[in-house]
């Protein structure tokens, strides 16, 4: 990406053969063989590793407890145990299989989807109208992304950069096989709010904790959370339609899932507060029979309404002390 052009990137550059990446090189071929294999297969594989991962990642696994306590105060501790299980679980198998969106063609990935709520969508599309596509932070968003774009639709997303240069480059270009187009959260929204106007839908990632200068608080779930107010002012800028959207992986059917939700009306309202918890209200719906797709281990509630310490900090701190 360059500051004339804020689209990612997608041209392979021969520093990405440097030995220091080899050891991603090698994962990407993992993923890619990973693809071929029969999927129930790759998925009890994949689940084998849950206890694992809960037993040595300590420092995701207590972000994890402590946002599902926030979010869900009446669970108890064998219950949110059991999400955390579920949740690395879903995650484990979508990762292992993130290969398919590369490897595989586009009749096998569609085959590989059920939408409910199609006629949501095709009512928007029927209209000609623009469309963001709000969709909460799920193991399969990726997934999800790639379906609707293998569609035909016209899409673009805002993505942050991965910290490995070949790894970031891999699934950005993944994410651009059928002709989507990626910008970088850095280039800022005004290459987005273009995109739109021309007539290409938004696949807009709302639920990341963007600090206080940034965000109302508003509730999510059982608490409130620092969220930030873009949603309602985008609408405003480009008069889109904003469609909810889960793309999620049914661990019990070893398939991917699209659930899409009526557009949101009448949205924005003069009420800004009103409009960002509507968002939030719309993300809690999504998840309701889906709670253990959430990616929990981001720090969804990082800022905190009265302190300027960070929601996990004392907790992560305790955890190195062991």
């Amino acid at each position: 990406m360059s500051l004339a052009d804020p689209v990612y990137d997608l041209e392979f550059k021969r520093h990405y053969l440097h030995p220091k990446y080899w050891l991603t090189w090698l994962a990407i071929a993992a993923l890619w063989l990973l693809a071929w294999l029969p999927v129930r297969a790759r998925d009890s594989f994949a689940g084998a590793f849950t206890p694992l991962l809960i037993r040595f990642a300590k420092k995701p696994c207590y972000i994890a407890r402590t946002n599902i306590e926030l979010c869900f105060p009446e669970l108890s501790a064998p219950e949110i145990e059991k999400m955390l299980a579920d949740s690395i679980r879903a995650g484990l198998m979508s990762f292992i299989g993130y290969g398919e969106w590369t490897a595989r063609s586009r009749e096998y990935l569609q085959s590989r989807f059920v939408v409910q709520g199609q006629e949501h969508l095709d009512a928007c599309l029927a209209a000609d109208e623009k469309i963001i596509f709000m969709i909460p932070h799920t193991w399969a968003i990726d997934a999800g992304g790639l379906y609707l774009t293998s569609l035909g639709l016209p899409m673009c997303t805002m993505m942050h950069s991965a910290k490995n240069q070949v790894f970031d480059w891999f699934i950005n270009r993944q994410r651009a096989r059928f002709n989507g187009i990626v910008y970088e959260r850095d280039a800022g929204i005004k290459a987005v709010i273009k995109t739109i106007r021309s007539g290409k839908h938004f696949f807009y990632l709302p639920d990341q904790d963007h600090g206080r200068e940034a965000s109302l608080f508003v509730p999510f779930f059982a608490q409130l959370k620092a969220t930030l107010p873009a949603l309602p002012k985008l609408v405003k800028l480009t008069g889109a339609k904003v469609v909810p959207v889960l793309s999620v992986y049914n661990t019990a059917l070893h398939r991917y899932e699209l659930i899409i939700r009526p557009a949101m009306s009448p949205y924005p309202t003069k009420d800004l507060a009103a409009d960002t918890r509507a968002m939030n209200v719309e993300i809690e719906a999504l998840l309701g029979e889906w709670p253990e797709q959430y990616m929990w281990f981001l720090k969804y509630f990082q800022t905190q309404v009265d302190s300027d310490e960070g929601r996990y900090e004392a907790g992560i701190r305790k955890l190195r002390k062991r």
